[in-house]
């Protein structure tokens, strides 16, 4: 993004212990302005990208973060 965003959410969890039992299935989505610029991003600790089901993962941490510029309008 070449510009400060206009829009930014953020969040941070943590776990001592997590465990899934299936995959998960996560998704992020935008909506609204059609032209707008976003991204999406996350960072991970004791998680990997991947978790296998039935795993026990400890110390966990993950950060993610959206932002999102809106289109330049005629005025700036």
């Amino acid at each position: 993004m070449s510009r400060e965003p206009d829009i930014e959410l953020g969040a941070t969890v943590r776990a001592a212990k997590l465990r899934f039992e299936r995959e998960p299935v996560a998704e992020v989505g935008f909506s609204g302005a059609p032209d707008a610029d976003t991204d999406s991003q996350s960072e991970r600790e004791n998680l990997p990208k991947e978790v296998q089901p039935g795993a026990t993962y400890r110390d966990v941490s993950v950060r993610w973060r959206a932002t999102t510029r809106l289109p330049e309008t005629p005025e700036g």
